[in-house]
């Protein structure tokens, strides 16, 4: 048994490998997917002659292949044995893809090709993702989980404006091709990811699907995902219009009050992940997502004057959600089928990040702002209410969510 196989091992290499540095890869796949954002505006119309409703799909038809192409990659993964070896094509063939927007003059080559680049960019960041997952230490998943979830929110955080400074200064490609370096950098990099997950044994396609199927309990985690990434969407395409409204337009202000939300998000996981170890994960899940519905409901009647105080209490209340989600979903899942399971997890974060702009658009414009806000609350306090219910019936029943750690836990020789 190898010192990364053991259990309950923490030593610094492990740690640096099976954790650190894949939620450093993270962090720059991450800002690598809104690196181009603020700049797409200058690729698809100034440049491409195309118009708004081409630069929104180029955005949705990468968030299309996310939800196609994550599971099948998850089980992929777990049908071969192994991690790095499609991590590293992921990263690769991103790259490749990357570099070659920069030669294509056709907007309907443009956006086929978008879509085969999304599914290898969800190849290598979703199975790094479940990489995490595989982590040998089971007592501190729950910091790890959160550690992960800060590296994945700065990323995002942290790119778009990196991308409009880069787009001002040097052109609508430059943000691709820094793109197309850094995805390089990591298909390279992964030679420095943990080799564990290469020594896992072939499972066969009817072994996963049995596995998860006798696991519905996956679906817990992944609806709360669902719905936080939808209501996130909300937020991210609702507020700066709402702002709007108010007689705040100065993008600077906007940027401030979005920064009020993204910046407790991002470092308040890592804190949040260590609670989730001491109380267990359905406690802050089914509290910290009610508390956010409500909170969430707020934001459409709320003036310039209270918004700073009810973004920052939302992103401390969506820090709180993440790290008990994504551990649930390690520990109902095999450490044969983590894969799978972490591509069932990001298929339904995918796919509510993808429906919450056309709900809200629908939303605000059908019946105000107020409405809108308060129907993405509303759904985060249902999503809370029915998940309670559910647990504490599993727990009346005598099969409560949460077991002692390492019990089921599969340990290779």
């Amino acid at each position: 048994m190898t010192a990364e196989q053991r259990p309950g091992s923490s030593g610094p290499l492990v740690l640096w490998r099976t954790v650190l540095v894949p939620c450093a890869f993270l962090f720059v796949s991450m800002l690598n997917l809104t690196l181009i954002v603020a700049g797409l505006k200058d690729l698809m119309i100034d440049q491409l002659g195309g118009s708004e409703e081409h630069v929104s799909l180029f955005f949705s038809i990468e968030m299309a292949a996310y939800i196609v192409f994550a599971p099948l990659w998850g089980l992929l993964s777990d049908r071969l044995g192994m991690r790095r070896p499609l991590i590293a094509l992921g990263f690769l063939m991103s790259a490749v893809i990357y570099a070659s927007y920069s030669t294509i003059e056709s907007i309907p080559m443009m956006l086929g090709l978008r879509f085969v680049q999304g599914a290898f960019s969800v190849m290598g960041w979703s199975i790094l993702m479940a990489m995490v997952l595989d982590q040998p230490n089971e007592r501190k998943r729950g910091r790890y989980m959160g550690l992960m979830g800060a590296a994945l929110i700065l990323g995002v955080s942290i790119g778009a404006p990196l991308g409009g400074y880069i787009t001002r200064s040097y052109g609508a490609y430059a943000p691709l091709q820094l793109t197309a370096v850094l995805f390089f950098l990591l298909g390279l990099g992964t030679v420095f990811l943990s080799g564990a997950g290469e020594k896992r044994p072939q499972v066969s396609i009817s072994e996963i699907t049995t596995a998860l199927y006798a696991r519905p309990r996956l679906l817990l985690p992944s609806l709360f995902y669902f719905v936080d990434r939808y209501s996130v969407s909300f937020i991210v395409v609702l507020f700066p219009l709402y702002l709007e409204t108010l007689g705040e337009s100065d993008p600077a202000i906007k940027g401030q009050l979005l920064g009020y939300f993204l910046l407790p998000f991002a470092f308040l996981q890592y804190p949040f992940g260590r609670l989730t170890e001491r109380i267990g994960t359905w406690r802050p899940l089914v509290g910290g997502s009610l508390l956010y519905g409500v909170a969430l409901c707020t934001v459409g009647y709320s003036g310039l004057f209270a918004l700073p105080w009810v973004m920052f209490l939302l992103g401390v209340l969506a820090a709180v959600m993440f790290p008990p989600a994504i551990t649930l979903t390690a520990e109902l899942s095999e450490p044969s089928t983590r894969g799978s399971a972490m591509g069932g997890f990001n298929l339904a974060g995918s796919l509510g990040f993808a429906i919450g702009p056309l709900v809200s658009v629908w939303a605000f414009k059908a019946y105000g702002f107020g409405f809108a806000f308060m129907l993405a609350g509303s759904l985060e306090i249902a999503a809370a209410v029915i998940g309670g219910i559910v647990i504490l019936m599993w727990s009346r029943a005598g099969k409560p969510l949460e077991e002692p750690v390492g019990k089921g836990v599969m340990v290779e020789p």
